[in-house]
């Protein structure tokens, strides 16, 4: 399977109000992501992030095919060598390894264009594919964030997963 990130498109919006429409898809984001997800929310969404320099925000495509969605934030102030990364796939195109190549593509595309020393993701403790997903991409488990997340009226942990910069 082909498998590559790129900047969004309007030809987009579509597929991806209907592949974001999906209550386990929401169910392990934050609560930012809606749902239900709309035609109008994803209008939203490509329109915002095509005016973002530099661009931090990808479609991921597998053999020609829009299936999810990759990015990353750079922080701030003293947390300013850090990147926080972001991804969801569509339920059809789950366990087909995706996940996993989109976010070495990511992880790839940071290091090589900015100067960044961690990147890292936070995946809620009902994300146990996510993890394995980071975890094959060198991440390793920092931390353990006990009952620190509200979603769905349920109380979650919040598990933190850091890839370093080699050479650091």
């Amino acid at each position: 399977m082909n498998i590559e990130i790129r900047a969004w498109e309007k030809t987009d919006i579509d597929l991806l109000a209907g592949l974001a429409n999906n209550p386990y898809i929401s169910s392990k984001l934050r609560d930012g992501f809606p749902f239900p997800y709309t035609k109008k929310d994803a209008e939203e969404w490509v329109g915002m992030i095509a005016v973002m320099v530099p661009p931090t925000q990808f479609a991921v495509i597998a053999d020609g095919q829009l299936v999810g969605a990759i990015g990353f934030i750079i922080k701030e102030n003293v947390y300013r060598k850090n990147v926080e990364i972001g991804y969801w796939i569509g339920e059809p195109f789950w366990n087909q390894g995706i996940a996993s190549e989109a976010i070495r593509l990511l992880v790839d595309h940071i290091f090589l264009h900015f100067d960044i020393v961690r990147v890292y993701a936070e995946v809620f403790s009902n994300n146990p594919a996510s993890m394995k997903a980071l975890e094959k991409n060198g991440f390793h488990l920092e931390a353990i964030h006990h009952k620190s997340i509200i979603k769905n009226d349920k109380l979650l942990d919040d598990y933190c997963w850091v890839k370093l910069r080699e050479g650091i």
